[in-house]
């Protein structure tokens, strides 16, 4: 198996940088899926206690100028666990380099060596290169099956979301009410945050919001739908800001699960949040 890619955009190093570093918000290890056309970051818990699902794709092409690879199938692929935060903080103070190099590399074990090409102090015509090595566990074929692409679920709404940084300022206020959090949302585009309690009651509306034409997935007729989620793992989700996408969308299976979305270009990230019990 081989693998080299090559970035000389310092701002799409830096893109790149954010998304890993949005990724490892939510789990301290993930699988790393390198394919000839893109590259996935995911979790999958859902498989072992019905938990959270991740499943961050990136368009190869519009990172890297020069990405090459040799998998050990047809497919082409490589999967690996990696820690999320150890590859973003690899790719930190790279704003003066000339390039990035990411490469499978074996040393003492498997790792991805991340060179980093940095002018010489007092000579820039002259360059120097700053070398990580971030540990990573090749996944074995077998288990490859774990890490396929979620279905997406027949959802009852779907709905846009209001900005990022004002649903994390709502969130920010509530989160020490309740541990949990009720989403409401409506095809009329209204979309409220509700937490309930022996002690206090709060409720907060948005209005206005976008509605997706998704109707094809569409499990019901229902109008509106709800679902209470974990506040503290819908507050990750919240942060995803950092990556600067324009587009977040929340699907609601009634009672069930939220199922979020954050668009852009060229980076898709994909979040399911079961429910949680209240009872």
């Amino acid at each position: 198996m081989r693998f080299k890619g090559k970035l000389y955009d310092v701002q799409l190093i830096t893109q790149l940088q954010g998304v890993i570093s949005t990724v490892s918000r939510f789990c301290k290890t993930c699988c790393l899926k390198l394919s000839e056309e893109k590259v996935y970051f995911i979790l999958n818990d859902r498989l072992v206690c019905g938990g959270t699902t991740i499943w961050c794709e990136v368009t190869q092409s519009s990172f890297f100028d020069d990405y090459r690879i040799e998998g050990k199938d047809d497919t082409g692929a490589i999967l690996m666990s990696v820690n999320p935060d150890n590859l973003a903080k690899s790719l930190c103070n790279t704003g003066s380099s000339s390039s990035v190099k990411i490469k499978l590399a074996k040393k003492q074990s498997a790792c991805l060596s991340v060179e980093i090409a940095l002018p010489s102090p007092g000579n820039t015509e002259a360059q120097r290169l700053v070398t990580h090595d971030v540990p990573i566990h090749l996944i074995p074929l077998s288990h490859w099956s774990e890490y396929e692409e979620p279905g997406m679920p027949e959802f009852d709404v779907s709905i846009f979301l209001p900005p990022l940084k004002r649903l994390r300022i709502v969130l920010e206020r509530i989160k020490n009410l309740s541990n949990c959090v009720t989403v409401h949302a409506g095809w009329t585009g209204e979309m409220t945050l509700s937490v309930k309690t022996e002690l206090v009651s709060t409720k907060t509306y948005f209005t206005d919001l976008d509605t997706p034409q998704l109707n094809s997935q569409v499990s019901t007729s229902r109008q509106n739908a709800e679902v209470t989620v974990d506040i503290k793992k819908l507050l990750l989700f919240v942060h995803s800001h950092g990556m600067g996408t324009s587009k977040a969308i929340c699907n609601i299976v009634h009672n069930k699960a939220l199922q979020l979305f954050l668009l852009q270009d060229n980076v898709q990230l994909q979040y399911y949040l079961p429910s949680v019990d209240t009872t």
